[in-house]
């Protein structure tokens, strides 16, 4: 499968080499490479077992590999493993609190083990929007405040690299979009790198500039989010009041043409030259007597590619 790795001149957060973990015989991480660039919000996806979960935990020192290397920032993390994660903030799915503390009781007990100044509890809770319920028991937090108290502490110290897993888990609407329009801003607003593993691709879609997916253990794609809509031009979705006769005019050759949802859907040889090709058919359709009522070009969801990449059907696996 395709699984171009970024390479070059830009520093890397995180990279990883032949990364190995093994449980009972099974290849829950099998050779993994990520190199992800500084900067960048890279979304880590993968259908339930995949291999997301125990890739995080190599990366946080929770687990050890059986083979391979892990840097951060360049620091090797088996040599210098407390150097390495003094860069890194972490917020887990369901971020753990002390109910009965507020919010900034909460934030003092991490402030004090990070030898940190005080200021810095009223820095994270301000980025994170919780100054007004600071001083309100956490048992009184709506789940998404709870999101975010989790997000605060792993801002606390200005950590160079975030690492957020399932951040919108159990979110309404509502609060996906705020935690989604959070995450986008933070490397503006921090200057750190974002590592975020998700389910939602629709989220990821919107917020990362670069992702991997994983499946069965491997890494069967990596890079920018260009090129992973890059590995399929764009279709055309037609709108006409006469779709059989269009299909029938259309769908010689090897252009492939079906009907969805009451449009048509025409898959393009490639990106070079979509919007000419549109046009030309556009007028095939008008000199045949075909009315076109709608006319786009229709890139590739991330849904989409994922499907494709992974296929429809996974097996299950170690998480």
């Amino acid at each position: 499968m395709f699984c171009p790795v970024r390479r070059g001149p830009m520093s890397i957060a995180i990279e990883t080499e032949g990364l190995k973990k093994r449980f009972r015989g099974v290849n829950a991480v099998d050779g993994v490479d990520l190199s992800v660039p500084e900067g960048a919000i890279f979304g880590f996806l993968g259908p339930n077992g995949a291999g997301k979960t125990t890739t995080i935990r190599l990366l946080l020192g929770l687990l050890r590999p059986n083979r391979g290397r892990i840097s951060i920032f360049g620091e090797d993390l088996h040599r210098n493993r407390l150097r390495a994660l003094k860069s890194v903030g972490v917020a887990f799915e369901t971020p753990a609190h002390y109910e009965h503390l507020t919010g900034r009781e909460n934030l003092d007990i991490t402030r004090r083990l990070l030898k940190l100044d005080k200021p810095e509890i009223d820095r994270v809770l301000s980025t994170v929007e919780l100054s007004h319920v600071a001083d309100r028991h956490v048992r009184k937090y709506s789940l998404g405040m709870r999101h975010r108290l989790g997000l605060a502490r792993a801002l606390l110290g200005s950590p160079k690299l975030l690492i957020f897993d399932e951040p919108t888990n159990g979110l309404d609407p509502v609060g996906i979009r705020e935690m989604r329009d959070f995450i986008k801003t933070l490397p503006e607003r921090t200057g750190a790198t974002v590592f975020v593993s998700s389910h939602h691709l629709a989220e990821i879609e919107q917020m990362a500039s670069h992702v991997a997916v994983i499946h069965l253990g491997k890494i069967v794609f990596q890079g920018a989010m260009g090129e992973l809509r890059g590995l399929h031009a764009p279709r055309l979705e037609v709108g006409c009041n006469n779709a059989a006769e269009a299909t029938a005019l259309l769908g010689g050759g090897a252009r492939k043409v079906e009907s969805r949802h009451g449009r048509l859907i025409i898959e393009l040889p490639s990106a070079d030259g979509a919007q000419s090709r549109a046009a030309s058919i556009n007028r095939r359709l008008n000199e045949a007597g075909i009315d076109v009522h709608h006319l786009a070009l229709a890139p590739w969801t991330l849904e989409e590619l994922f499907l494709q990449l992974v296929g429809a059907k996974t097996q299950p696996g170690q998480e």
